[in-house]
């Protein structure tokens, strides 16, 4: 069966991870691969972490700063005063041999460097790359995804993402270490996921919505929003709550889809700006509509 992220448990934007969460991301072309390590490093500067990136070993610093910089401003100067560190892998068990075990320990060494330095939080970013260039054994690397690993988050001081290119490791390895991580990301900064909600049994159908629903996602949203009108079921939820971004349109036509769906139920989940927006267009004037969040 071929690779499914979208299958993960919980799968978020990069910008709604939280402190301590343990994430896994893939990556099939240069774009992706660069956005999603962009938006994770330019958010930990800009909210005083230490960043360490641990970037494909097969790149030269110059070039990786190049990436950084084409998702962001400039990070010459936070190189400069320790808060991004560019880390080889190999670094954090040397000169010893590599295990996953002494990897595991330099990563800690360096949190504590960082809180020791005065920083409140320390991020990672972690191109697998390393495991083929290094020669690391696969099963050991998946062994501290599931479980070896957990002491690294205990505190919540710590996040992490290790993002996995799908063309160099198998659909198995990709499987396991999607399903070894808590959380999973959106394979791209600004995409748009609608994932099934269980609830409610056989008298609700639900879709959770993930990203941005805006003009570049708005085929994937009105699909969405199709498959939930053609539902029979006498409850309807769209769960909003993941979107970090809704444009006007987007929630017009949400407010339509209520409108249109006589004799049922329909339960919009938003927060703060999403749920303000649907009552500033109307929403309580849609019996059937429940607008659900602060």
């Amino acid at each position: 069966m071929p690779f499914q992220a979208e299958e993960h448990a919980r799968i978020v934007s990069v910008e709604r991870l939280r402190p301590g969460d343990h994430a896994f991301a893939s990556y099939t072309d240069e774009e992706s691969r660069w956005a999603t390590i962009g938006s994770y490093a330019h958010a930990g500067i800009s909210r005083g972490e230490r960043v360490l990136l641990f970037a494909d070993p097969a790149l030269p610093n110059a070039t990786v700063l190049e990436h950084l910089e084409a998702y962001g401003p400039p990070v010459g100067f936070s190189v400069r005063r320790g808060q991004l560190k560019l880390l080889a892998m190999d670094r954090m068990w040397r000169p010893r041999p590599l295990s996953v075990e002494r990897q595991m320990a330099g990563l800690r060494r360096e949190v504590e460097e960082a809180l020791d330095d005065g920083y409140a939080r320390v991020r990672s970013a972690i191109d697998m790359a390393w495991v083929a260039a290094f020669g690391a054994d696969i099963e050991q690397v998946l062994w501290r995804e599931r479980e070896g690993c957990h002491y690294l988050f205990d505190d919540a001081r710590y996040t992490e993402i290790c993002t996995y290119d799908e063309t160099r490791f198998s659909d198995e390895v990709l499987d396991r270490a999607s399903a070894g991580h808590p959380t999973a990301l959106l394979e791209r900064p600004g995409s748009l996921l609608a994932a099934p909600l269980t609830e409610g049994g056989d008298d609700t159908y639900g879709l959770r919505l993930i990203g941005e629903a805006d003009l570049s996602t708005r085929e994937r949203f009105d699909d969405a929003l199709r498959r939930v009108a053609a539902s029979p079921a006498p409850r309807l939820v769209l769960d909003l709550t993941e979107l970090t971004f809704l444009d006007v349109y987007c929630a017009r036509a949400v407010l339509r889809l209520a409108a249109a769906a006589h004799g049922r139920h329909v339960v919009v989940r938003g927060g703060g700006i999403h749920t303000h927006t649907f009552l500033l267009l109307g929403a309580l004037d849609i019996p059937q509509l429940t607008v659900e969040g602060e």
